[in-house]
């Protein structure tokens, strides 16, 4: 007998790998080291996740992994929230709810 038909998946893999990087690169463009964790030498990663509607509005977006200081944590949301507009939706992702965790490091290294 034939094989049940598979769920449908949330969106394919590749594609979202896609709109993570096209989000990334532009987020890259609004990061704004915070003058006060400089002066303090706070460092560290954020993991931002956001969640985009079927609509292709914003549904949430929020702290997934914090970097332990609040200032860094609010400038990577702020980051993804600015990026977001700037970023096309891929076809493939249209009319559907999906997530993406956007990674922001702050290194005094490098900015």
């Amino acid at each position: 007998s034939p094989a049940p038909p598979r769920p449908a998946e949330p969106a394919d893999t590749g594609t979202l790998d896609q709109y993570r990087i096209a989000l990334l690169g532009a987020a890259n463009r609004y990061k704004r080291y915070p003058a006060i964790a400089m002066e303090k030498g706070w460092a560290g990663k954020v993991e931002v996740r956001i969640v985009i509607g079927p609509n292709g509005m914003t549904q949430s977006i929020a702290v997934k992994t914090s970097s332990g200081f609040d200032v860094l944590d609010r400038a990577a949301v702020d980051m993804v929230t600015k990026a977001k507009p700037m970023t096309t939706i891929p076809p493939a992702l249209r009319g559907r709810e999906f997530a993406v965790d956007i990674p922001v490091i702050f290194s005094l290294q490098t900015g």
